[in-house]
Order: C-alpha cells, then sequence, then structure tokens
C-alpha cells in the first residue's frame, strides 16, 4: 500500500509544482453590441462567470482597452467644441473662460499640447498630429479637472 502511494504523492507535487502555459499565435475578439466572443488557438479551456456586476474569467485571455466613458465633473459649464471631427482648427467655445487652461492628449496619456484660455473663443491646431481619438481636459487654474471632451483628427 505504501509503493502505492508514494509514486501517486510524487506525482501530485509535481503536477502542482508545473505551472500552465499558453503559447498562443492567434486569437481575436468579436462583438456586435450586445455580444462579445474573446477567443484564442491553442487554449483548451476558458471560463467566464457573471452575477451582472462582477465577471470572473479563467483562463488566457487578452483584454482590449476602450474609451466608455469621460469624466465631467461640472455639468453647469458652457462649452462648444467644434468642429468635431477635424482636421485642422478645433474651436473652445466657453462662456466663463477666467483661470481656465485646455490639454490635449493622446489615447495613451500623452501631452501634446497645453495653453491657457484667455478669451471666449480659442482656435487649437491640431494639423500636426496623425488621424485618430484624442482627449481635450478643460482645467481651472487650481489644477480641478473640470471636463474632458473626446475629439476626433480626421
Amino acid at each position: 500500500m505504501k509503493k502505492k502511494i508514494i509514486p501517486i504523492g510524487l506525482f501530485l507535487l509535481t503536477a502542482s509544482l508545473s505551472a500552465q502555459e499558453v503559447i498562443s499565435t492567434q486569437g481575436d475578439s468579436y462583438n456586435n453590441g450586445s455580444n462579445e466572443i474573446d477567443f484564442t488557438i491553442g487554449e483548451t479551456v476558458i471560463e467566464t462567470v457573471s452575477d451582472g456586476t462582477n465577471t470572473l474569467t479563467q483562463g488566457f485571455h487578452q483584454t482590449q482597452l476602450l474609451i466608455t466613458s469621460l469624466e465631467d465633473l461640472d455639468i453647469n459649464m458652457l462649452v462648444n467644441i467644434f468642429p468635431n471631427p477635424t482636421s485642422e482648427l478645433l474651436n473652445l467655445r466657453v462662456e466663463e473662460y477666467e483661470a481656465l487652461s485646455f490639454q490635449l492628449f493622446d489615447v495613451t496619456g500623452k501631452l501634446l499640447s497645453e495653453a491657457l484660455i484667455t478669451a471666449k473663443e480659442t482656435s487649437v491646431n491640431v494639423s500636426e498630429y496623425p488621424k485618430g481619438t484624442y482627449l481635450l481636459t478643460l482645467t481651472h487654474q487650481d489644477t480641478k479637472k473640470i471636463k474632458t471632451y473626446k475629439v476626433i483628427k480626421k
């Protein structure tokens, strides 16, 4: 009996010490608005359990960065940003512009441009930046972020 227990114990100990690894050369994600599927070729098992607010995924899974919302801390401020999308100049029209500045970021968070807003209408030249999505943040002088806008450069 002892002879059978020792090999089984050694097998279980060795199996628990070696980690599983997935080396994948292919996979993809698809989303149609109401359903989403992610897969990896070479992955044997993946399971997702959700209770409506929390999602638990078991297995090898790669996520994608999606901007789903923008923070808006002062909803009473009237700001117009036009034209959006734009290819050269982005205009900001702000009714109360004292002690305000803007910052233009790319989607990785890199600061591209910043300046004080000194008039009711300010133009931002975006012609030198590549096509894509940018974030324009309005900030009060005490570094309180007021609003963030998604800007499309075409």
